[in-house]
């Protein structure tokens, strides 16, 4: 049995967009851990960066064995930091305990707001994601890849006693 390459190429440009629209309809469930409530990255974008990355990685090697050409030294070192740049910016893991809002990452430091120091709560792309901002200048970012927007909106409000602003 043959198959055709154009309908592979279909089904998976379909399946990629499956993937990031499905993503922003699905809400997530919040985690009671020991620390507090865990507001995780939603399960569909943790799979999607785990499948994703290392077939970003397996194309370009192809390409490189394909083409019998030699790549750049500085072409492969801007590859690799791409890479890095990607997994840097994937949002942490978000914990509200029961002083604080605190935000770990893979390879960032650990965000701290105490409650009592939250200056403002912002809504930002129409209230799907919630920006907590610090008198001690850091911000904590709740984004549309977290898991249950409004389970967080409504825990922080109360824990702070602020009202989020649109």
């Amino acid at each position: 049995m043959h198959i055709d390459p154009g309908i592979v190429r279909a089904l998976a440009i379909g399946l990629v967009f499956l993937m990031l629209y499905g993503g922003r309809l699905s809400k997530g469930s919040v985690k009671e851990t020991a620390e507090g409530l865990a507001f995780t990255i939603k399960p569909l974008f943790a799979v999607a960066r785990a499948i994703v990355l290392p077939a970003y990685l397996l194309f370009f090697v192809y390409l490189l064995m394909s083409h019998k050409q030699p790549v750049p030294w500085w072409m492969a070192l801007l590859f690799v930091a791409a890479i890095a740049l990607g997994v840097l910016q994937m949002p942490g893991t978000i914990v509200l305990t029961p002083m604080a809002i605190t935000q770990r990452f893979w390879f960032r430091p650990l965000k701290v707001i105490q409650y009592n120091e939250v200056m403002s709560l912002h809504g930002i792309q129409g209230g799907r994601m919630i920006q907590v901002l610090g008198d001690n200048r850091i911000k904590i970012t709740h984004t549309s890849n977290h898991s249950a927007s409004v389970e967080f909106r409504q825990e922080i409000e109360r824990r702070t006693g602020k009202r989020v602003i649109v």
